[in-house]
């Protein structure tokens, strides 16, 4: 069983990171008590690496790439159009003019951008997309809190 795409397990190893330094160090160092506050502390910094990394190769990553893309590409149909070569390929129709290859670069580079606009990389972490394990992690810490404030005070 598959548990995580691409990069999604960096989700688990930040939470494991964070819970090693934060919590697991922090027993060496300080009483009972603030440990749950180190472990907030730590789920709360794993917490905002999760979103700004899962942000990254999710969302902003790609459509950068397909932007990139996108103006290499409107060039390379541009200057086929003006050297007079541009063609959908054999057995389509083939233009007529140049205002008619101009409108079918443009209507080949939408269909070829919306192609690549739903290709998916999605890194996830059992089925859960990277940045929304940044939820996860900051539940727990408000959770570490709190049990560290119910311990504090009982």
């Amino acid at each position: 069983m598959i548990i995580w795409r691409g990069w999604g397990v960096l989700a688990f190893g930040y939470g494991a990171v964070a819970m090693v330094l934060f919590a697991g160090l922090g027993s060496t160092f300080l009483d009972e008590c603030p440990i749950a506050f180190s472990a907030a502390i730590g789920l709360s910094l794993a917490a905002v690496a999760t979103w700004f990394t899962g942000r990254a190769m999710n969302i902003t990553g790609p459509l950068r790439k397909v932007e990139e893309w996108r103006v290499h590409r409107e060039l390379q149909l541009a200057e086929l159009v003006e050297s007079g070569q541009f063609s959908l390929g054999s057995g389509q129709p083939q233009p007529r003019s140049y205002e008619e290859a101009r409108q079918m670069s443009a209507q080949l580079l939408q269909a070829e951008l919306s192609a690549a606009q739903r290709v998916k990389n999605v890194h996830t972490l059992f089925f859960i997309p990277m940045q929304f394990w940044a939820f996860i992690f900051a539940a727990l810490a408000v959770f570490a809190l709190v049990s560290g404030i119910i311990g504090a005070t009982s």
